[in-house]
């Protein structure tokens, strides 16, 4: 404690700098989260896993539904379970564990390079609007970013001397790392090689004990790596449709919304939710007139920062820089050969070693004035970019489907013994909903992750033995030609539900994310076109399918007696009654 206060005492201006940095990042995040609006349905995930009564319950939802870690979820779980489970106090968890990643990446980078690429870095992390909205989504992104510099640094510094106090930070923090984030492995990978590289050509003689070392990590991580490995078999077997090939299509032009996001305010696929839509820069400097200025400029800035702290030579650099690059590298080319999917947000996890890099890069800019000057139109055109361009991340509302709550208290109002299907990530929805019974049905989880309750109850256990990606569509050509429900699931609805219901009782459908289905589904005809069922992508086929089958089924057994859409949410609610 005393040295504590004796720093302050002795640097107290750098101490009330780097305050004032951190209490202007506080109001930034503020005001994007008081315009964020509602919870899109990644976060609803996040709700439902860390929403289990125990932290176990939470292990096991993710274990049994989802591809992720655990460490943000069971954080999320406990912040909960003490601040209770509103959008503001979800959010804020998020919040309260990434504000600390200005004031740490200031006295990393002083430490490991020097004090300008520090506050450089802090005020870089302060205003950019990526790391802005992610520093208060309700997901692990913004965790993701503190965890990784963290790491990277104490890399860095273990390599210098292997001293044990640089050893296990580098251990501790990479291994919540992998707790956290579930493409992790790959980056350590490159650390492991990066590193062992390094010690065989400088410090040979450690390169026993460096290898000791980063087994105790691999001996940490060991059941992370065997959640990620049982992911990557069940998903590889059992899942009919693929997230790389029928949700995230890859496209080159993602380095154009990497370089968008990392380096300016254009933040075109947070403000649209449109993640599969990649722009080229050098498309919108001849369509967009604010582009050149609020765009392309810092993209420059920060391109030039970033190969000027390349022509340094300098060996910490390199060090605590070329796993990411390896790591993205590596990552684009797997995502372009089909064999993962690769997202701007997925970049979260080498964001802040290529932010620092670029900005000790132009901290070696050596005249002092146009260092100064470069920095400052950086910094005034990220902040300025707002006021000049409508739809930006501090104004924009995301409008998702938290008005369903309103909707069924007052329009709908459903009984308790009401049914609820959602075939749409209904178990996640069903935050919003507050009364009738869920049916335990949820058709993208079956198509996508690991729901075999969802799989079986439509396909059928038999069934599904002879499903598979290539032929799934031939399977169904009868059920599509004859315009006719799937024979399992007309069974499954009709034996388990709608055979039992009293009279008078309620079945309600909420169709979800119709811009997915609903082309499809008030177009069915194009599907006798050969050409186009063959093409057709398999998740919106699928979806679209199952959607449709729901509101047939309830058409054949039920008395519709309300219909209620909302355009604007993307949503539709099909009211059906025992008669």
């Amino acid at each position: 404690m005393e040295k504590f206060i004796s720093y302050i005492k002795k640097n107290y201006i750098e101490v009330a700098l780097i305050s004032t940095i951190t209490i202007v990042a506080l109001i930034l995040r503020l005001i994007v989260l008081k315009n964020y609006g509602d919870l899109w349905l990644d976060e609803l995930y996040s709700w439902y896993f860390a929403s289990q009564k125990t932290a176990f319950g939470t292990l096991f939802e993710l274990i049994k539904q989802d591809l992720h870690m655990p460490l943000y979820f069971l954080i999320l779980h406990f912040w909960m379970k003490i601040f209770g489970k509103s959008d503001v106090s979800m959010h804020l968890c998020t919040l309260f564990l990434t504000l600390p990643l200005i004031p740490i990446s200031f006295y990393l980078m002083k430490n490991l390079f020097n004090k300008t690429t520090g506050y450089f870095s802090a005020i870089m992390f302060t205003i950019n609007t990526f790391c802005i909205y992610y520093s208060v989504e309700v997901r692990f992104y913004g965790l993701v970013f503190l965890l990784s510099l963290i790491s990277a640094f104490y890399f860095v510094k273990m390599l210098e001397n292997l001293d044990k106090k640089y050893v296990i930070g580098f251990i501790l923090s990479h291994a919540l790392l992998l707790y956290t984030f579930p493409i992790t492995p790959l980056l350590t990978f490159f650390y492991g090689v990066v590193g062992g590289v390094y010690i065989l050509l400088n410090k040979k003689e450690h390169l026993k004990e460096y290898c000791h070392k980063f087994l105790i990590l691999i001996v940490i991580a060991v059941p992370s790596l065997i959640v990620t490995t049982y992911n990557i078999i069940v998903m590889k077997f059992y899942a009919l449709c693929s997230f790389t090939k029928d949700i995230y299509f890859f496209n080159w032009n993602i380095i154009s919304d990497i370089l968008e996001n990392f380096f300016t305010s254009e933040n075109f696929q947070l403000v649209t939710g449109q993640v599969n839509v990649y722009r080229s820069i050098i498309d919108n400097i001849n369509q967009v007139d604010y582009y050149f200025l609020f765009v392309f400029v810092p993209i420059l800035i920060g391109v030039s920062g970033f190969l000027k702290s390349l022509l340094t030579k300098n060996n910490k650099l390199y060090l605590f820089l070329l796993p990411s690059l390896l790591f993205l590298i590596f990552s684009l080319l797997l995502a372009s050969f089909g064999a993962m999917s690769m997202l701007t947000r997925y970049t979260s996890i080498i964001y802040p070693i290529i932010i620092c890099s670029v900005c000790y890069g132009l901290s070696a800019i050596r005249i002092k004035p146009m260092l100064v000057l470069i920095f400052l139109i950086f910094v005034v055109v990220n902040l300025t970019y707002f006021l000049f361009v409508k739809n930006n991340v501090y104004t924009h509302s995301r409008v998702e489907i938290a008005n369903l709550t309103d909707v069924m208290n007052k329009i709908i109002m459903p009984k308790d013994d009401d049914l609820i299907l959602i075939p749409y990530s209904g178990s996640k929805l069903m935050k919003y909903v507050p009364h009738g019974t869920f049916i335990p049905f949820i058709a993208d989880d079956a198509l996508l992750l690991k729901d075999k309750f969802s799989r079986d109850f439509y396909f059928d256990k038999k069934f599904f033995k002879m499903v598979k990606r290539d032929n799934v569509k031939e399977l169904l050509s009868s059920d599509i030609y004859e315009n006719k429900p799937f024979i399992f699931y007309n069974i499954r609805l009709s034996d388990y539900y709608f055979e039992k219901m009293k009279k008078g009782q309620k079945f309600i459908i909420v169709s979800y994310r119709n811009s997915f289905t609903m082309p499809l589904i008030q177009n069915w005809q194009m599907l006798a076109n050969v050409e186009y069922y063959k093409n057709i992508n398999l998740f919106v086929f699928l979806m679209s399918k199952i959607t449709r089958d729901s509101i047939q089924l309830a058409d054949i057994y039920l008395k519709p007696v309300m219909f209620y859409n909302d355009e604007q949410r993307d949503y539709s609610i099909y009211v059906y009654e025992k008669p």
